[in-house]
């Protein structure tokens, strides 16, 4: 919209991409929440905005069985923050496409990963992670 044009070059205007898409999602309006997600995974100023862009249309593209494309937006995230949020995801893509060998790589990426942490949430993300990981064949 009017406030992308104007303020493009700004972080504003990635911010103000993703809460767009995020009350097009709230609406039930998934195909038309792609498209303010798809231009800040692209040009948002901030690398972090990018990221959260990416991973969130990569889950819209999850939710609506686009596989492929979901798997293209999962390429590694600049900022390490998101790492194992994006290997979670694509672990979730892989086995959605019932490809669990495959799946084990990511996942075991976001234990990894999140082994590191330990702010709480990180701690419950990286129990999720396990969990997936044990369910597709843990790490052999």
């Amino acid at each position: 919209g009017v406030l992308i044009d104007k303020y493009s070059g700004t972080a504003y205007a990635g911010l103000a991409a993703l809460l767009s898409a995020k009350v097009q999602l709230e609406a039930g309006d998934a195909k038309n929440a792609r498209v303010p997600l798809a231009w800040a995974a692209e040009k948002a100023g901030d690398a972090a905005l990018r990221d959260l862009a990416r991973l969130r249309l990569a889950t819209v593209m999850f939710d609506d069985k686009a596989y492929d494309e979901a798997l293209a937006q999962l390429q590694a995230p600049a900022d390490e923050g998101f790492a194992a949020r994006f290997a979670d995801l694509k672990g979730d893509v892989l086995l959605a496409q019932g490809k669990k060998e495959e799946a084990r790589t990511p996942y075991k990426a976001a234990v990894s990963v999140l082994e590191k942490a330990t702010k709480a949430e990180a701690v419950t993300l990286r129990e999720i992670a396990q969990a997936k990981l044990d369910a597709v064949g843990g790490a052999q």
